[in-house]
């Protein structure tokens, strides 16, 4: 199998040095995240392993931070990664992909000498359940620091506690009951044991119910269960675009339900090339809202954004059929026109005066999410007078 077959790719915001928040484009592999400055771009900022990593998502108690698209990721050597997703159903996806991609490098490390003995254990509950119970912020196993060796291992707990706690619940008769259990959730790669730099012992590949540090691969994952098939579960500037409404109008239609957001691509007006943008699209009334991606980190709303009343609009995709034309640059510098770009999926959105909007999705799934949302909406409108979504492929831009 392909390593470095693409299971999921967006973007993403990531802090930087200065902790300050950037807009990257990610692509998940089936053994690491890469980061790149935009899509279609060959030069990697970044490559992580994702072996020995682990997963946390939600993060609420992060206040400094809008924890509705916050994930952080743990890397081996104790070093926090935080992200921020395009909104919470977005984060869900990421934290199951990533969580997924862990479990399988976790269960396909495997030592051939020392198989792993399975003792014969009753439970009331399948590993499905027991892994969401176990993981419940308020009746599930708690997490905490511990030191070792004067290194402090953050949001883990011992082989001990999961054992207590599977007796405390019921869930197993024994001990050894618990050990085995414990064991087969080692192995299917929802807990990972903690490496320790003490010097003191190794990685193993068996249970221990002792004081051993364990960690959950991923903790709290959304109902999304999509993003990659996990087989080891048992079951712009402010100048470029619409002139603002008045300000109450504005925050009345902030408030409205939201049916779909996610980080876009805009196409700016004025000056080429495009812009990572926050849009929203929300239900009343039919709005389409939008500002820059590094604001979707903050807490507070005091930042210049865009609100557009789609019932107004007239939406129309257009797809752009694939070109070698600027294709990526090689390792060499060399530009590689041997490997096209995939389609480029658009949707523009024209209000009666003839302003335009202009957004770039990532896939043909994408645009048909969005697609799906805004038909929604018109269908619904009762302003709604014969215009549909119309679409078109193109070889240039018919959206000036």
């Amino acid at each position: 199998m392909n390593p470095h077959h693409i299971l999921k790719e967006g973007y993403m915001l990531v802090q930087n040095a200065n902790k300050k928040w950037k807009a990257r484009w990610f692509v998940l592999s089936e053994d690491q995240l890469s980061c790149h400055h935009k899509k279609n771009k060959s030069l990697i900022i970044n490559s992580l392993p994702l072996q020995g990593c682990s997963i946390v998502c939600p993060c609420p108690e992060y206040l400094d931070y809008n924890t509705q698209g916050l994930l952080k990721l743990h890397v081996p050597d104790g070093e926090e990664l935080y992200f921020q997703a395009g909104g919470a159903e977005d984060r869900d996806r990421w934290a199951h992909a990533l969580g997924a991609v862990i479990r399988s490098l976790s269960t396909s490390k495997e030592i051939i000498h020392d198989k792993m003995s399975f003792q014969d254990f009753h439970t009331f509950a399948n590993v499905s359940e027991i892994i969401g119970a176990i993981q419940d912020p308020d009746a599930g196993i708690e997490s905490a620091n511990h030191l070792r060796g004067g290194v402090v291992y953050k949001n883990c707990f011992t082989g001990k506690a999961i054992v207590d706690w599977l007796l405390r619940w019921s869930l197993v008769r024994n001990r050894g009951n618990g050990s085995a259990m414990g064991q087969a959730l080692l192995k299917l790669g929802h807990v990972q044991e903690v490496d320790l730099k003490d010097g003191t012992s190794g990685v193993s590949p068996k249970f221990s119910d002792n004081d051993k540090l364990y960690r959950f691969t991923s903790i709290n994952l959304g109902a999304k269960r999509n993003s990659f098939y996990d087989s080891t579960d048992s079951e712009s500037s402010s100048s470029e675009d619409d002139d603002d409404d008045n300000d109450k109008e504005e925050q009345k239609m902030k408030k409205g339900k939201i049916l779909k957001e996610a980080f876009l691509a805009k196409k700016r007006h004025i000056r080429k090339g495009w812009r990572v943008m926050k849009v929203a699209v929300r239900e009343s009334p039919p709005s389409l809202h939008y500002y820059r991606a590094k604001f979707a980190a903050v807490t507070e709303e005091k930042f210049p954004s865009k609100t557009v009343l789609l019932e107004t609009c007239k939406v129309m995709e257009i797809i752009k059929p694939p070109s070698s034309k600027g294709s990526s640059s090689t390792s060499s510098g060399l530009i590689d026109a041997s490997e096209p770009r995939s389609p480029r999926f658009r949707l523009v959105i024209r209000s009666k005066k003839g302003k335009t909007l202009t957004f770039q999705m990532k896939d043909e799934q994408e645009k048909v999410e969005w697609l799906s949302v805004l038909n929604d909406i018109y269908s619904r409108s009762a302003t709604q007078q014969g215009d549909t979504i119309s679409s078109s492929s193109a070889g240039g831009d018919t959206a000036a």
